[in-house]
Protein backbone atom coordinates (compact mmCIF):
# COMPACT_ATOMS: atom_id res chain seq x y z
CA UNK A 1 0.00 0.00 0.00
CA UNK A 2 1.23 3.69 -0.51
CA UNK A 3 1.17 5.85 1.99
CA UNK A 4 1.23 9.26 1.96
CA UNK A 5 3.98 11.84 4.03
CA UNK A 6 1.08 12.09 6.55
CA UNK A 7 -0.14 9.13 6.77
CA UNK A 8 3.60 7.28 6.35
CA UNK A 9 4.38 4.97 9.27
CA UNK A 10 7.32 3.30 8.02
CA UNK A 11 10.80 3.07 10.20
CA UNK A 12 11.88 5.81 7.90
CA UNK A 13 9.61 8.01 8.80
CA UNK A 14 10.13 7.43 12.50
CA UNK A 15 13.70 7.37 12.44
CA UNK A 16 13.60 11.01 10.99
CA UNK A 17 10.83 12.48 13.15
CA UNK A 18 13.19 10.47 16.39
CA UNK A 19 16.13 12.40 14.84
CA UNK A 20 14.31 15.72 14.09
CA UNK A 21 13.38 15.71 18.46
CA UNK A 22 16.51 15.08 19.16
CA UNK A 23 17.90 17.80 17.07
CA UNK A 24 15.11 20.10 18.33
CA UNK A 25 16.51 18.92 22.04
CA UNK A 26 19.99 19.39 21.47
CA UNK A 27 19.52 22.82 20.24
CA UNK A 28 17.71 23.73 23.61
CA UNK A 29 20.14 22.73 25.30
CA UNK A 30 21.91 25.93 24.94
CA UNK A 31 25.60 24.44 25.56
CA UNK A 32 25.78 23.37 22.26
CA UNK A 33 27.66 20.83 22.66
CA UNK A 34 25.69 17.79 22.48
CA UNK A 35 26.08 15.52 19.28
CA UNK A 36 23.50 12.87 18.66
CA UNK A 37 25.15 9.43 17.48
CA UNK A 38 22.58 7.43 15.15
CA UNK A 39 23.63 3.73 14.05
CA UNK A 40 23.00 4.21 10.77
CA UNK A 41 22.07 0.48 9.31
CA UNK A 42 21.70 -0.21 5.75
CA UNK A 43 19.52 -2.28 4.13
CA UNK A 44 21.33 -5.14 2.18
CA UNK A 45 20.07 -7.08 -0.51
CA UNK A 46 20.43 -10.79 -0.27
CA UNK A 47 23.89 -11.78 -1.77
CA UNK A 48 24.46 -11.87 -5.11
CA UNK A 49 21.29 -9.88 -5.90
CA UNK A 50 20.94 -6.99 -8.25
CA UNK A 51 18.43 -4.82 -8.44
CA UNK A 52 17.76 -1.88 -11.62
CA UNK A 53 14.86 0.20 -12.32
CA UNK A 54 13.49 -0.35 -15.41
CA UNK A 55 10.33 1.58 -15.23
CA UNK A 56 9.96 4.70 -15.32
CA UNK A 57 13.45 4.40 -16.90
CA UNK A 58 16.45 5.18 -14.74
CA UNK A 59 17.46 9.49 -15.45
CA UNK A 60 14.04 10.09 -17.71
CA UNK A 61 12.52 13.84 -17.21
CA UNK A 62 9.19 14.26 -17.59
CA UNK A 63 8.06 10.96 -16.55
CA UNK A 64 3.74 11.56 -15.29
CA UNK A 65 3.13 12.46 -12.27
CA UNK A 66 0.74 8.97 -12.00
CA UNK A 67 2.95 6.53 -13.64
CA UNK A 68 0.85 3.38 -11.87
CA UNK A 69 3.85 1.78 -10.77
CA UNK A 70 7.12 1.11 -10.23
CA UNK A 71 9.15 -1.84 -12.03
CA UNK A 72 12.04 -3.25 -10.84
CA UNK A 73 14.66 -6.08 -12.84
CA UNK A 74 15.96 -8.13 -10.05
CA UNK A 75 18.78 -11.07 -11.00
CA UNK A 76 16.79 -13.04 -8.64
CA UNK A 77 13.23 -12.52 -6.54
CA UNK A 78 13.21 -10.46 -3.52
CA UNK A 79 11.59 -11.75 -0.29
CA UNK A 80 8.17 -10.63 0.18
CA UNK A 81 9.52 -8.43 2.98
CA UNK A 82 11.11 -5.99 0.42
CA UNK A 83 9.49 -2.85 -0.76
CA UNK A 84 9.97 0.30 -3.36
CA UNK A 85 10.36 3.73 -1.20
CA UNK A 86 9.87 6.85 -2.86
CA UNK A 87 12.26 9.53 -2.01
CA UNK A 88 11.11 12.87 -3.12
CA UNK A 89 13.42 16.08 -3.30
CA UNK A 90 12.12 17.96 0.08
CA UNK A 91 9.30 15.94 1.17
CA UNK A 92 11.82 12.95 2.52
CA UNK A 93 10.39 9.25 2.18
CA UNK A 94 6.66 10.29 -0.26
CA UNK A 95 5.46 6.66 -0.65
CA UNK A 96 6.51 3.11 -0.14
CA UNK A 97 4.71 -0.02 -1.13
CA UNK A 98 5.53 -4.17 -1.68
CA UNK A 99 6.81 -5.55 -4.47
CA UNK A 100 5.53 -8.29 -6.62
CA UNK A 101 6.36 -10.11 -9.49
CA UNK A 102 5.07 -9.20 -12.54
CA UNK A 103 5.42 -10.62 -16.41
CA UNK A 104 7.66 -9.25 -19.12
CA UNK A 105 4.52 -8.25 -21.06
CA UNK A 106 2.86 -6.04 -17.62
CA UNK A 107 5.38 -3.45 -17.95
CA UNK A 108 4.54 -0.55 -19.40
CA UNK A 109 6.67 0.65 -22.26
CA UNK A 110 9.41 2.47 -22.58
CA UNK A 111 10.96 0.39 -20.10
CA UNK A 112 14.86 0.06 -19.48
CA UNK A 113 15.64 -3.61 -20.10
CA UNK A 114 18.41 -5.17 -18.21
CA UNK A 115 21.91 -6.40 -20.20
CA UNK A 116 22.55 -9.45 -17.97
CA UNK A 117 20.19 -12.31 -17.28
CA UNK A 118 18.44 -14.44 -15.58
CA UNK A 119 16.31 -11.71 -14.66
CA UNK A 120 12.62 -11.11 -13.16
CA UNK A 121 10.93 -8.47 -13.18
CA UNK A 122 8.86 -6.89 -9.90
CA UNK A 123 6.47 -4.18 -9.46
CA UNK A 124 5.07 -1.71 -6.53
CA UNK A 125 1.84 -0.49 -7.37
CA UNK A 126 1.00 3.65 -6.93
CA UNK A 127 -2.20 4.87 -5.98
CA UNK A 128 -1.77 8.74 -5.64
CA UNK A 129 0.14 11.32 -7.60
CA UNK A 130 3.71 12.10 -7.27
CA UNK A 131 4.52 16.07 -6.63
CA UNK A 132 4.82 17.32 -10.47
CA UNK A 133 8.10 18.58 -11.38
CA UNK A 134 10.18 16.63 -8.74
CA UNK A 135 13.41 14.52 -8.61
CA UNK A 136 12.18 11.33 -7.29
CA UNK A 137 14.67 8.62 -5.71
CA UNK A 138 13.57 4.63 -6.37
CA UNK A 139 15.08 2.97 -3.08
CA UNK A 140 14.77 -0.38 -1.44
CA UNK A 141 13.92 -1.44 2.03
CA UNK A 142 13.45 -4.49 3.61
CA UNK A 143 10.35 -4.48 5.93
CA UNK A 144 12.00 -7.67 8.24
CA UNK A 145 15.14 -5.72 8.82
CA UNK A 146 16.08 -2.96 11.02
CA UNK A 147 18.05 -1.38 8.44
CA UNK A 148 17.61 2.64 8.17
CA UNK A 149 19.56 3.30 5.33
CA UNK A 150 17.75 2.45 1.74
CA UNK A 151 19.93 1.35 -1.22
CA UNK A 152 18.78 3.88 -4.33
CA UNK A 153 18.37 1.84 -7.95
CA UNK A 154 17.60 4.91 -9.98
CA UNK A 155 15.71 8.02 -10.61
CA UNK A 156 13.22 9.77 -12.73
CA UNK A 157 11.50 13.41 -12.54
CA UNK A 158 8.07 14.01 -12.75
CA UNK A 159 6.60 16.77 -15.49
Amino acid sequence: MWRTPLGMTSRGTVFGLLLAGLATLAACNGGGTGTVNVVVQPCVLPSGTTVTLAYPVPGATGVPDSPGQVVVAVSSPLPASWQVVLGVTGFGYYAESLLTPIAPGAIPTPYAAPTSSPISYEASGLTSALPAGTGIQVLLNDESSACNSYPQVGAFTTH
